[in-house]
């Protein structure tokens, strides 16, 4: 890692000066937002839509899209349903009068979202929403559908990737409160307790020696960070890798296991000089099953034999919910610290700014 990059992750001034929008606050009140969600979305009238349901779909895209995700691969062992997660225009031709359609959206103007409800709507599904407000807040209001509208007053950033607690928990609250998945609120606080500990550990404040996130930023400043885990943590990895592209500005992809064991092995080869590109970052929980833990463990002595750097990130938490919540929180840190160390402003996004408005053009 250059000197110069070194110093700005243990610069305050700097850390300061390069995010002027304030996203390192809104990382530190995920915990928050996480709270204040499942808190009030218990809150909505829910028994017009209780029912059983065969198939559940999350309509929604990027960060608003974590929620469908994550509860895709945290549940698909666990519920009687199937899951989808449609980040497109259009509802499957299989959306019928048992499924639920969830539609969310952090700003409430995403147009593949809204044009899913309105799908949804002709066809008289049962839909709930969530979002900040926008248009999706004003049809579903029109329609008499419940929908969960937060207060933003937690993402002082005003970033939806950064929103994360609020998407992520009101729709697993919405799940729990209709019946369909058992996520008791004892787990929610142990998740909550856990993400306040690690807001100290990761701070700003703490140098890189002391601090997992920032040393892990080092090491991977200059390469192309590969993520690797296991089947529960599906949905959360593509919740890490999404920010390091658009928090941290830097290119990142990531494999799942057993899957990436019948063909990635074979591709650490070429092109030459791989072991200068590459960073694999290998996700170790206690709470896979034991062939996972071994298949992790064979592929780390693969990568190892094939010279290329590897760092662990090792989960602690005593549930896979809360290990989602554990590895989503470093994960924007360390999105947060490769933008520092980059040298530039976390919150913009300009090349997404530059697609929306060649297609508004």
């Amino acid at each position: 890692m250059k000197a110069d990059q070194l110093i700005n992750l243990n610069n305050q001034a700097k850390i300061k000066e390069l995010d002027p929008l304030n996203c390192l606050s809104s990382i530190e009140l995920m915990p928050r937002q996480l709270e204040y969600a499942w808190r009030e979305t218990f809150k909505l009238p829910l028994e017009n839509i209780s029912q059983k349901y065969e198939k559940v779909f999350f309509c929604a895209m990027g960060g608003s899209a974590y929620a469908g995700r994550i509860i895709k691969s945290l549940f698909r062992l666990k519920v009687p349903f199937t899951v989808d997660v449609v980040d497109n225009y259009d509802l499957p031709l299989s959306a019928d009068k048992k499924s639920l359609v969830i539609v969310a959206s952090y700003s409430g103007n995403t147009e593949e979202t809204l044009s899913c409800c309105r799908q949804a709507l002709d066809k008289k599904l049962n839909i709930v929403g969530v979002t900040g407000g926008g248009q999706l807040a004003d049809i579903l209001i029109r329609n008499k559908l419940p929908v969960f509208i937060f207060d933003k007053d937690l993402n002082p950033s005003n970033q939806p990737r950064l929103g994360q607690g609020y998407m992520i928990a009101s729709q697993l609250a919405i799940l729990s409160a209709l019946g369909l998945i058992k996520v008791k609120s004892d787990e929610i606080s142990r998740a909550i307790e856990l993400l306040a500990q690690n807001n100290i550990t990761y701070g700003s404040g703490v140098v890189s020696e002391s601090n997992p996130a920032k040393k892990i930023a080092g090491m991977i400043f200059d390469k192309i960070p590969v993520f690797v885990a296991g089947g529960f943590l599906e949905g959360a990895v593509h919740a890490v890798r999404n920010p390091i592209n658009e928090t941290g500005k830097h290119f990142a992809d990531y494999f799942i296991l057993p899957e990436l064991n019948h063909h990635l092995l074979d591709g650490l080869i070429f092109p030459d000089n791989l072991s200068k590109k590459l960073a694999f970052v290998l996700i170790n929980s206690s709470l896979y099953p034991a062939k996972i833990i071994k298949r992790l463990n064979i592929t780390e002595d693969v990568i190892n034999k094939n010279s290329l750097s590897a760092v662990s990130i090792n989960l602690k938490g005593i549930t896979e919910l809360v290990q989602v919540f554990e590895l989503l929180q470093i994960g924007n840190y360390l999105s947060f610290y490769l933008a520092v160390a980059h040298n530039v402003d976390p919150a913009p996004v300009p090349w997404v700014d530059y697609l929306k408005k060649k297609l508004k053009s």
